[in-house]
C-alpha cells in the first residue's frame, strides 16, 4: 500500500457518516473506490491485500486525534475482526468518558463541516479563521485585507480560552496573530519562518508599512500574544517543529471542523448540512462586510 494513499483514505473517512459497525475490508473497499478512484473489482482486491496494513495505520493515527484534543472518529469494537463503530452511530465512546450526549449529537455533524470547508476559496478560508475564533471564545476579531497582508491573515482576542480544545488550558485572555493556508500540500518550514518574522515585528512593534492593518484594539487588549497557523493540509515535520519551538499554535481543517461542529453558537436544532452552510454564510458575510461599509 503506497504511503501517500493511507492519509488520503483517512481524509476521506473523516468526511463520511456511517450508521452501523464497519468491517475494515468493507470500509477500505469503499474508500479505494471513492477516494482513490479505483474500479469496484480493483477496490475489492485492494482492500483484500491491504486490510491489515491499513488497520494498523488507523490504530496508530486515531489516538493522535485525542492527543491534539480532537475527538476520535471511531471506536474499536473487535480488534481481531477489525471492526469499528463510527463516533456518530449513537453510542457514547469509551475513549471520551467526558463526552456528553449533546456533544455527540453535534459531533455527528463534523463530516459536513469538513466537506463545507473543503469547498472554500483561499480567501474564504482566511475569513473562516475569524469565524472559528469567535466560536472558540474570541470577543474581537479582525480580518486583514486580501493580498499584501504582511504574512498575517487575522487578529483575534480570546477572552475565555477554555471554550474549545484549540485555546483550552489557559485562564487568561489571549491575543492571537493568525495565518491560514489552504494549500493542497503540507506547509513547508519556509512559510513558518516568514510568519515568525511577521509576528515578531507586530509583537515588538517594529515599524511596518502595513501598520494600519493592525486593529486598534489589539495592542491595548490584555493577554499574551501568540501565533496561530492553520493549514488545510497539515505541516511538514520540520515546519511543525519550528512552530512549536517558537510557541506558535498549529491547527488544521479538522480542528476548525471540530470547533464549529461542537459550538452551541450554531443552532443545534439544525441538521448537519444546514449548520455547516450557516457557518459558511457567516464566513461569506464577513468578507462582504467591508465592501458594504465602503458602499455606504
Amino acid at each position: 500500500m503506497p504511503r501517500a494513499e493511507k492519509p488520503e483514505i483517512l481524509r476521506w473517512i473523516c468526511r463520511q457518516t456511517f450508521d452501523r459497525p464497519l468491517q475494515i475490508k468493507h470500509l477500505l473497499t469503499r474508500g479505494a473506490t471513492e477516494a482513490l478512484g479505483k474500479s469496484s473489482e480493483d477496490a475489492e482486491a485492494y482492500a483484500e491485500a491491504n486490510a491489515h496494513v491499513f488497520w494498523r495505520y488507523l490504530l496508530t493515527r486515531e489516538p493522535e486525534f485525542g492527543k491534539r484534543g480532537l475527538t476520535r472518529c471511531f471506536e474499536v469494537i473487535d480488534e481481531s475482526a477489525m471492526t469499528l463503530s463510527w463516533l456518530g452511530a449513537g453510542v457514547l465512546p469509551t475513549s471520551h468518558p467526558r463526552l456528553q450526549k449533546r456533544d455527540l449529537l453535534r459531533l455527528r455533524h463534523r463530516p459536513a463541516f469538513l466537506k463545507m470547508i473543503d469547498g472554500l476559496s483561499d480567501r474564504e478560508y482566511e475569513a473562516l479563521g475569524c469565524i472559528v475564533s469567535q466560536l472558540g471564545g474570541a470577543t474581537e476579531t479582525s480580518l486583514t485585507p486580501g493580498g499584501g497582508d504582511g504574512g498575517v491573515d487575522f487578529f483575534a482576542h480570546v477572552q475565555n480560552p477554555s471554550h474549545c480544545h484549540l485555546f483550552g488550558g489557559g485562564v487568561h485572555p489571549l491575543r492571537i496573530i493568525g495565518q491560514c493556508k489552504k494549500y493542497n500540500s503540507a506547509i513547508p518550514v519556509e512559510k513558518v519562518d516568514a510568519f515568525i518574522t511577521a509576528m515578531q515585528k507586530i509583537k515588538f512593534r517594529t515599524p511596518r508599512k502595513d501598520e494600519s492593518q493592525i486593529p486598534t484594539w489589539f495592542h491595548s487588549a490584555k493577554g499574551p500574544i501568540i501565533g496561530l497557523i492553520i493549514s488545510h493540509s497539515g505541516f511538514q515535520s520540520g515546519a511543525e517543529d519550528t512552530a512549536k519551538n517558537h510557541g506558535i499554535l498549529t491547527a488544521d481543517t479538522m480542528d476548525l471542523a471540530e470547533i464549529a461542529a461542537r459550538s452551541r453558537r450554531i443552532p443545534e436544532s439544525l441538521g448537519a448540512e444546514d449548520r455547516a452552510q450557516l457557518c459558511r454564510k457567516r464566513t461569506i458575510d464577513l468578507l462582504q462586510r467591508p465592501v458594504k461599509e465602503e458602499e455606504e
